[in-house]
């Protein structure tokens, strides 16, 4: 009978060590706080992203949630503070959609959609600091209101306006200007 309380109080101190150990009541790994998103697009992203994808075709590479400080630099021979100065209102933003050119990915165009229905966002007048700051890089920047539906072909066409590339003209006043010789006796050969 003794052997039968020593085998019972064994198994209770393995029971014991064994639930400790599988719960983690008793043990040093640390938990991180973390979960992963179920998807990397919002359902309006989404939405927007599937007519993107058609108004732009094969033309453009889309990439979303782009941070803006990976696509703007400080400008060379800038000291520190005026980098910080200038990379403060953007710190932590992103763009919504990027497109890039498809043979070497460089960025063409940058994409805000706009949430209408939320009265705390920027108002329709106010400027973007995103805007600004493509404005300083020449970057074309569109805003999207985020809708339900979109009609592709004014997608495309918006697009197409940001994307233009106007002709440069050099523009002179007064037409080419000559040298003109007044009196030819007074050159020194």
């Amino acid at each position: 009978m003794n052997w039968l309380i020593v085998a019972a109080v064994a198994a209770l101190i393995v029971l014991t060590i064994l639930v400790k150990a599988f719960s983690g009541n008793g043990s040093k790994v640390v938990k991180h706080p973390y979960q992963k998103h179920s998807a990397l697009f919002s359902p309006d992203d989404r939405i927007f992203y599937r007519a993107l994808k058609e108004a732009v075709g094969e033309e453009y590479e889309i990439f979303g949630k782009i941070r803006v400080a990976d696509i703007v630099l400080p400008k060379k021979g800038a000291s520190r503070n005026d980098a910080r100065l200038a990379f403060s209102p953007i710190a932590g933003r992103h763009f919504d959609f990027v497109l890039c050119d498809k043979n070497n990915l460089t960025v063409t165009c940058a994409i805000q959609l706009r949430d209408k229905t939320n009265p705390a966002k920027q108002a329709e007048g106010q400027k973007n600091p995103l805007q600004t700051v493509c404005e300083a890089v020449a970057l074309p920047f569109v805003r999207f209101d985020i809708k339900a539906d979109y009609y592709i072909p004014e997608l495309r066409e918006k697009l197409q306006v940001a994307l233009r590339k106007e002709p440069f003209f050099l523009v002179e006043t007064d037409g080419r200007k000559e040298p003109r010789i007044s009196n030819i006796e007074d050159m020194k050969f």
